[in-house]
């Protein structure tokens, strides 16, 4: 069954959400990695203007051209998926749907879901909350940081186009394992 992208919300329907709930929350941005014509933003949402820690963070990558908005909007186009993700990590996704629409429309424009992807998203097989903190508390205790982290991911899971918030379960055992 193919997914259909109505069923994802937007990352704008995210962030009304939490400005209702947070309206002195904040959310940081910052440009991890930009290589050629590769992206990659970190967001990270806090509850409290004035907390230090974010309750949550995610990732996301664009490439220049991989789409019409990407031909002139990449670096945009990235951010906003960054904090679409933190947003979902942070319990911003309804129905479990970690995704935002603009991300599974990426779905849409470079081809069909691998058999992974479908199902991990269908049945909701993501990583964990759970996983993706211990993940990165392995990540800490080696030095690790975010870009060095993700790497490692890409060179352990042998794949490029995935960030830690869309890992499968399966893929965050193999990478904790490997951590460990």
């Amino acid at each position: 069954m193919a997914f259909d992208l109505s069923n994802y919300e937007t990352v704008e329907d995210r962030l009304i959400r939490f400005w209702a709930d947070h309206p002195n929350g904040r959310i940081a941005t910052s440009l991890i990695a930009q290589d050629g014509d590769q992206v990659i933003f970190r967001a990270e949402v806090f509850f409290e203007f004035i907390d230090t820690w974010p309750k949550a963070t995610g990732y996301a990558e664009e490439i220049r051209g991989s789409s019409p908005v990407n031909k002139t909007a990449h670096i945009e186009n990235c951010e906003t998926s960054s904090i679409g993700r933190a947003l979902a990590n942070a319990g911003y996704a309804t129905h479990g749907k970690r995704p935002s629409r603009e991300e599974m429309s990426k779905v849409s424009r470079t081809g069909s879901p691998s058999k992974d992807e479908t199902h991990a998203s269908s049945s909701g097989q993501f990583a964990t909350p759970k996983q993706i903190g211990f993940l990165k508390a392995l990540a800490r205790g080696k030095e690790l940081n975010d870009l060095d982290l993700l790497e490692f991911i890409h060179g352990t899971l042998g794949v490029e186009d995935v960030v830690l918030e869309t890992l499968t379960g399966a893929q965050a055992s193999t990478v904790i394992d490997r951590l460990k």
